[in-house]
């Protein structure tokens, strides 16, 4: 198995990937109605905006079994996507009624992130002021890869001027933390739903 630069042609894959772990990680086949929006919300933005930034753990076959993607500033990203990535998005899903979120599902929840995307903690993008993502398949969870993965982007980040890269996961992904922890990541944060971790370049 290799790392290398993920190409966007490789898009698809990189959603499959995303819905098989996003389930606080497990496996979230057949969990939502529109499975794209989990690959719109968490992998599609920075293949296009911050490619340079975007790597995947290839098998043999040459065939991506993980990712770990990233920007190197959050704010520009976050400003860019919402002039070029999300309008073409929100155009695709329709707007849930917010008067109705009680009783959202769970792709009317996601729906509102694309029409309300999400924002990276501004008190801390002075420390850390890039984010990533990192998934693996089932296969090759808990054998190396991912700290591979992490170094990976880290090296990237570092090398182009980043001072420190922050993650945000689940609260009900204890394994994660667990993970991020090991590797020399700190909390920064807790808030209802989400963990936020960090670590100096």
């Amino acid at each position: 198995m290799n790392i290398r630069l993920a190409s966007k042609s490789e898009q698809t894959r990189l959603y499959e990937i995303c819905v098989l772990t996003g389930e606080s990680g497990k496996d979230a086949t057949g969990v939502f109605q529109q499975p794209d929006l989990l690959g719109d919300i968490w992998v599609g933005p920075y293949l296009e905006i911050s490619p340079e930034h975007c790597f995947v753990l290839e098998g043999v076959d040459g065939n991506p079994l993980g990712y770990c993607i990233g920007t190197l500033d959050s704010a520009a990203f976050e400003k860019t996507a919402a002039e070029t990535w999300w309008p073409k998005k929100q155009a695709l899903y329709e707007k849930p009624d917010i008067e109705m979120k009680e009783s959202w599902n769970r792709d009317e929840h996601l729906t509102h992130l694309i029409h309300n995307p999400l924002q990276s903690p501004s008190e801390f993008l002075v420390d850390f002021p890039s984010h990533a993502h990192i998934n693996l398949v089932a296969d090759v969870q808990g054998k190396g890869w991912g700290k591979k993965l992490i170094e990976t982007i880290e090296k990237s980040l570092h090398d182009a001027g980043s001072t420190g890269v922050h993650l945000i996961l689940s609260n009900k992904n204890q394994n994660a933390l667990a993970f991020y922890q090991a590797i020399g990541f700190k909390i920064i944060f807790e808030r209802p739903g989400e963990i936020g971790v960090a670590k100096k370049l």
